[in-house]
């Protein structure tokens, strides 16, 4: 059985075959198909034993168990088409070689989960797991996760993923809302989920300057030939002294201190707002804290998700722009009945 490096590129290709409803493919169609591809990639092209072995472990438990139908005919020779129009193997959970490969990875990802710099290997192991379907059965009720999976601009996560990877300038479609779509070249930096959302960080030619754009929000992307311009910028520094997403260009550090109600300060506690959090001694009361952060819309929408469970103590403008939206809030409902 092949297992060279092209074997995934001729599964790929035999898989869209077997997918298309609109044509029969013979051993010499399939041959063709696949040749045809490793011919541009400048390598050798395999022979007809090569194809039914190819073939064999497709549809081996093994392989991906497909589902062909082998009663059909283009003319008098056989031909190949999925029972299941819908089956794709790229919809299909990973065969007994890879389940066993992932397995193994895990397995050692597992030995570094307790070291306090893989700590995050604790979150990440159990949801490949399951994500995976490395998990019995009667154990997909274990873990959860908050994860919208209609999202709009997830299908873009890969190819922007990969653009990043090759330092690739793009121009992207974007449609801000209730406004005219336009078009913008960009070097892509960073991809960074916040608050079920994702969004991309790059250089703006236009304003010379770092741009976010939330992938809901672009509608295409087109992969140019110009030069990228590399970043240098820090991305696993960017964000530590901002809550979300939005740095304010010129924005300064400023230490913010938060008083919570008794019921609220231990969730607080467990839970801190940002990695700078630390509880403020001077408080007899033990209620107050303090985060360093950059204010921005996140941090105050942050605030008021607290509701009256917390004051902000200082500095005197975030106290005072959490004033002012509460003073608009209220006045939604000065005519309440």
């Amino acid at each position: 059985m092949a297992t060279n490096k092209h074997a995934q590129i001729r599964y790929t290709i035999l898989d869209r075959c077997f997918s298309n409803s609109n044509r029969l493919y013979t051993y010499l169609d399939l041959l063709d198909e696949v040749n045809n591809v490793l011919y541009d990639l400048g390598t050798d092209g395999i022979q007809l034993r090569q194809l039914q072995y190819d073939i064999e472990h497709m549809k081996s438990d093994s392989g991906w168990a497909i589902p062909l139908d082998e009663s059909l005919k283009k003319g008098r020779k056989k031909a190949f088409r999925y029972l299941d129009k819908n089956f794709s193997i790229s919809n299909h959970p990973l065969n007994f070689n890879d389940s066993e490969q992932l397995e193994t990875t895990i397995a050692i990802l597992s030995r570094y989960k307790h070291r306090s710099e893989f700590s995050w290997l604790e979150e990440l192991i159990p949801r490949m797991e399951q994500s995976f379907k490395l998990v019995e059965s009667g154990d997909n009720g274990i873990i959860s996760y908050q994860e919208n999976l209609d999202l709009k601009g997830r299908e873009h996560i890969g190819t922007l993923f990969n653009l990043i990877l090759k330092r690739k300038k793009i121009k992207i479609n974007y449609e801000p809302y209730g406004k005219p779509q336009f078009n913008v070249k960009i070097s892509p930096y960073h991809v960074k989920q916040y608050n079920n959302r994702w969004f991309l960080f790059c250089f703006n030619e236009d304003y010379k300057t770092i741009s976010n754009y939330p992938l809901d929000r672009i509608n295409s992307i087109e992969e140019l030939s110009n030069s990228f311009i590399p970043s240098t910028i820090n991305w696993l520094d960017y964000f530590d002294d901002i809550i979300g997403v939005t740095k304010p260009e010129g924005g300064k550090l400023e230490k913010t201190h938060l008083k919570f109600s008794e019921k609220r300060i231990h969730y607080v506690l467990t839970k801190p707002l940002h990695g700078s959090q630390k509880l403020d001694r001077s408080d007899p009361t033990g209620r107050t804290i303090s985060i360093e952060v950059i204010p921005n819309n996140e941090l105050y929408q942050l605030l008021l998700s607290f509701g009256a469970d917390i004051e902000v103590i200082s500095p005197k403008l975030v106290r005072v722009e959490i004033i002012n939206k509460i003073k608009l809030m209220s006045n939604q409902y000065d005519y309440a009945e």
